[in-house]
């Protein structure tokens, strides 16, 4: 009877042991948000010091290990301002006062390197960055919030906000990256927003393809990258061939894998049309990736 008893118990002893043990997130069996980079890395401890900002009104920079490859300050900061400036033109020629945007969302934030050129009018206004990078976040609500607010998240398609909240969300080369639940994790930004409000994505699609071929093709730091397209393709033809979608794994990010995802716009479109309705399609929106407009029923 005892050994019976035992046997029975031992799913929840071990649910119980690995929820109680410290920095056992990745590797607990019991969980499915578990894709995340977690603040302790694989210490299996943190510590949080005591920051003071400076008085100044400008926002900080993040060290170059949250930057994803701006080691220059002026250039992270220019990247951050072209792609929100490229954004908030798109808005506006869908008749969209960006001013008028009283609660945002950034999906996968990382350390704030657009969210912080998104305009923040006083008064009402809330700014949200989410981001399943702990120490990103851990750094940004630290040093820039106020004003700008932030939570950390997993992959699993779920955000901590209620539904219809958000004015607007977006996510710049996130998409670009979720080879798993693309369309759970579409359908949770429509959770979140409001009725007749906006999400922003961006897309690697055809019109990609033939950049990063071409005019990207001699961009230093990229060879690693499209190397992999191209033997990609001599794999699988998928660049000539009438694709929907395909996505193919190369590099690291905070110590996963990463998928690199593209679309046929049309196909996504298509797919998509059921939940909202595509406003605009623009290409080179944010370097070689298109970026779309949808808005909410």
């Amino acid at each position: 009877m005892e050994r019976l008893v035992g046997k029975l118990l031992r799913p929840e002893i071990d649910r119980l042991r690995y929820r109680l043990a410290p920095g056992r997130v990745l590797e607990n069996p019991f969980l499915s948000a578990k894709r995340l980079s977690p603040l302790e890395g694989d210490k299996g401890y943190f510590v949080i010091p005591n920051v003071t900002r400076a008085p100044s009104g400008d926002l900080p920079v993040p060290p170059r290990r949250l930057r994803h490859g701006y080691d220059v300050d002026e250039d992270y900061l220019a990247s951050g301002r072209e792609q929100v400036s490229n954004m908030l033109a798109i808005l506006r020629a869908a008749g969209v006062n960006p001013d008028a945007l009283g609660r945002v969302l950034e999906l996968g934030c990382a350390a704030a390197r657009m969210l912080r050129f998104f305009p923040l009018p006083p008064g009402q206004s809330e700014r949200w960055g989410v981001d399943v990078n702990a120490e990103a976040i851990n750094w940004c609500q630290q040093n820039l919030s106020p004003p700008l607010l932030f939570a950390a998240t997993t992959t699993f398609p779920h955000l901590p906000f209620e539904d219809n909240y958000f004015d607007m969300v977006f996510a710049g080369s996130v998409f670009t990256h979720i080879a798993d639940l693309p369309d759970a994790w579409f359908l949770e930004l429509r959770r979140v927003l409001r009725r007749g409000g906006y999400a922003y994505i961006t897309i690697q699609d055809r019109h990609s393809i033939e950049l990063i071929l071409t005019e990207y093709k001699d961009v230093t730091g990229l060879k690693w990258f499209i190397d992999l397209l191209r033997k990609f393709d001599a794999e699988t033809g998928a660049l000539s061939a009438d694709f929907e979608c395909f996505s193919f794994e190369g590099g690291d990010w905070d110590g996963f894998p990463v998928p690199h995802l593209f679309h046929d716009v049309k196909y996504l479109a298509r797919k998509w049309a059921p939940i909202a309705d595509l406003v605009s399609v623009n290409e080179e929106a944010y370097g070689w990736q298109t970026g779309l407009l949808f808005q909410k029923r």
